[in-house]
């Protein structure tokens, strides 16, 4: 990426970076949100990248064996020091979000600002229902990562077939591995998964745009999506993907109403148990000048 961006020179203050700490070894402090790990990861990304800084940095996964005030103050070391200029979290629950937003606020640091979940047609109650009143309340952004399941929505499995060199032929990820994620995706997209993907492919040609686009799509029109974090194999891939912007402005009520007529999955909203009916899901539509109520 480094060196792509010194190819592309592109004014730096006209991208936006972002980069997450996990894992990168095995050993004891290659690992996790230890501040010492922490530290060390950001100083490593930014030689990596070739840059001063970057816009965003994710905690992914919540650490249960690091305090969280340590986490917190590591983070607000990066922001203090010009490393980042924003933190983030990735793939941790709302009591764990709120947990850190009020060590931050406790201790005078600077809070996290957006939080990365998995988020597509086939993988929707956490982002929909769970983390639903962060988006509200705290006007908390998202990256969702996996809006096209891993590869599953964007038409080359629709047959139940997989074809040489994807994702799930177990050459990158392994036999095992690949055979688990297909089980998850197959079972999150329920009964006739492979009709409603099928279906899927027909709208898509109708609206004159690829499957992966439709499903990107209908990511990018949520009003709680900031961004969308996507991977790519080959340049084809990426250009693919950017057309789904182009679909997501003509996205209409319409069009919302025949996915959702296809997948059959819209996740139930918690309870109002004062009213007694299920509470108010958020609207999704945002581009849309013809949003149903």
């Amino acid at each position: 990426m480094g060196k792509a961006f010194k190819r592309l020179d592109m004014p730096r203050k006209d991208i936006v970076v972002s980069t997450k700490f996990f894992r990168c070894g095995a050993g004891a402090n290659d690992a996790m949100l230890s501040r010492k790990h922490l530290i060390e990861g950001v100083q490593a990304s930014l030689e990596r990248l070739q840059l001063d800084y970057v816009d965003v940095a994710f905690a992914h996964r919540h650490d249960p064996n690091t305090p969280i005030e340590e986490v917190c103050r590591a983070y607000n070391w990066m922001l203090d020091n010009y490393k980042c200029f924003y933190w983030a979290t990735s793939e941790w629950s709302p009591g764990q979000i709120r947990e850190a937003n009020m060590c931050c606020e406790r201790l005078g640091l600077i809070k996290p600002v957006a939080e990365q979940p998995q988020y597509s047609l086939l993988v929707r109650k956490n982002f929909e229902v769970t983390l639903a009143p962060l988006f509200e309340k705290m006007g908390y952004g998202s990256m969702v990562s996996a809006p096209l399941a891993g590869g599953f929505l964007t038409g080359k499995y629709n047959d139940k077939q997989i074809p040489e060199g994807s994702r799930f032929a177990g050459d990158k990820l392994g036999k095992e591995e690949s055979g688990k994620l297909i089980k998850i995706y197959e079972g999150a997209g329920g009964k006739n998964i492979y009709s409603k993907l099928k279906a899927l492919g027909e709208l898509a040609k109708e609206l004159k745009c690829t499957q992966a686009q439709l499903a990107m799509a209908w990511c990018i029109v949520n009003k709680d999506v900031s961004s969308c974090l996507v991977g790519a194999t080959n340049p084809s891939q990426i250009l693919d993907n950017l057309g789904a912007l182009e679909v997501a402005k003509n996205w209409t009520a319409e069009i919302e109403k025949r996915v959702e007529g296809i997948v059959r999955n819209k996740p139930t909203p918690d309870f109002n148990w004062r009213d007694w009916k299920p509470l108010e899901p958020r609207s999704c539509l945002l581009y849309t000048s013809d949003a149903a109520d």
